[in-house]
């Protein structure tokens, strides 16, 4: 068949977990009957594998080279069409899943195979790999302290402007003076009598 096919994408390099675009390019030299055009992403992984082999007689251990296949999807872009002579284009858009190794020393193939299915004809394909560059986690991000306001009790007025504050928040009162104790203006004398300092004695009189 006179045609070729290859896969172009939009960028060398894709960050993980971001849809890959491309187009699938098929350049025809003769009429072609499509059933469609497809993109077939795939995820393989590489690595090797302590296998037992038995030649004749003797069997030795030798390390052999695998593949395995971790995860596959197909994409139409297409439906059938006929391909006259000339080059198309059909633009796609797949999403391939990050994988990591599940083996030791394993390695990770991202690939995107671009394919002209023809009716009663082996399929044109054209094959790409696709490189993927670790997700940037976001810089975490303080959080906003949230000033507390000042409370104030009901109970106590707020001061006013240049004054000191009240209770409580200055120096609490001194307690009431217990009966028979000393007054605020003196102390009291033996007996009940205060001194001559203003105050009240025991028997209600004031001081002289």
């Amino acid at each position: 068949m006179k045609a070729k096919v290859w896969v172009s994408l939009d960028r060398p390099v894709f960050q993980e977990g971001e849809n890959v675009a491309g187009r699938v390019n098929v350049d025809s030299q003769e009429y072609i009957q499509a059933e469609e055009v497809r993109v077939e992403s795939r995820v393989l992984e590489h690595y090797r594998e302590l296998v037992t082999v038995r030649r004749g007689d003797q069997t030795t251990q030798e390390w052999q080279d695998r593949t395995g296949e971790l995860f596959k999807r197909f994409v139409r872009v297409s439906a059938p069409t006929d391909f006259g002579t000339g080059l198309k284009t059909f633009p796609f858009e797949v999403n391939i899943p990050p994988h990591r190794p599940t083996r030791t020393g394993g390695t990770i193939e991202y690939s995107l195979k671009g394919v002209v299915a023809v009716k009663g004809r082996p399929d044109v394909v054209g094959e790409i790999n696709v490189s993927f560059a670790p997700a940037v986690a976001p810089a975490p991000v303080a959080p906003t302290p949230i000033p507390m306001p000042l409370t104030i009790p009901p109970s106590t007025p707020a001061p006013a402007a240049g004054q000191p504050p009240a209770w409580p928040y200055a120096v609490p009162p001194a307690p009431a003076p217990a009966l028979g104790a000393t007054s605020v203006g003196g102390a009291r004398a033996p007996g009940g009598r205060a001194s001559r300092c203003g105050g009240t004695c025991g028997r209600g009189r004031t001081c002289r």
